[in-house]
């Protein structure tokens, strides 16, 4: 009955996963889409792109977790502010990585260096390892044990 059991809290946290993924994704095209007049081949719109991805990674990330601990895992502790510094440190760190190569090319359209190199290679690597940052940021807090910190649940609050 164990070995059930381990599987079925293995589907559910992917299943997790797989509504962070979706929901960061959702968070994303609706900010691009709200602010879709940005000018992307300037630094200054390449750099407000940046920002949006790490903040729809961030929001959907810590929105999609916080819903499954209060709804699914009961008990398990919220540690809100750990798991919202999480995501958002892994979240950052390969968007940082990918600063130093967007700044050593000039900016440009499509068919530009800055294009083939930055937009079109590193930007999509270093977004996806942003996202599974930002998800293992998150959940990182909960598998390790925080001395001091006051044992809130989901069912008390």
């Amino acid at each position: 009955m164990s070995a059930l059991k381990f599987i079925l809290h293995l589907l559910v946290w992917l299943m997790i996963v797989i509504f962070q993924i979706v929901a960061s994704y959702l968070i994303i095209f609706l900010l691009y889409v709200i602010f879709s007049g940005v000018d992307t081949t300037s630094r200054g719109g390449w750099l407000a792109s940046l920002f949006v991805i790490w903040l729809g990674y961030v929001i959907g990330v810590n929105l999609i977790g916080l819903i499954a601990i209060s709804w699914v895992w009961k008990g398990v502790r919220l540690l809100t502010v750990q798991r919202l510094l999480g995501s958002a440190i892994g979240a950052l760190i390969p968007l940082v990585i990918l600063l130093p190569i967007g700044f050593s090319v000039p900016v440009g359209d499509s068919g530009t260096r800055f294009f083939d190199l930055v937009t079109n290679t590193w930007q999509p690597i270093l977004a996806q390892a942003s996202l599974f940052a930002a998800i293992l940021g998150y959940f990182i807090p909960g598998m390790i044990n925080i001395k001091n910190q006051p044992t809130i649940t989901a069912n008390t609050v």
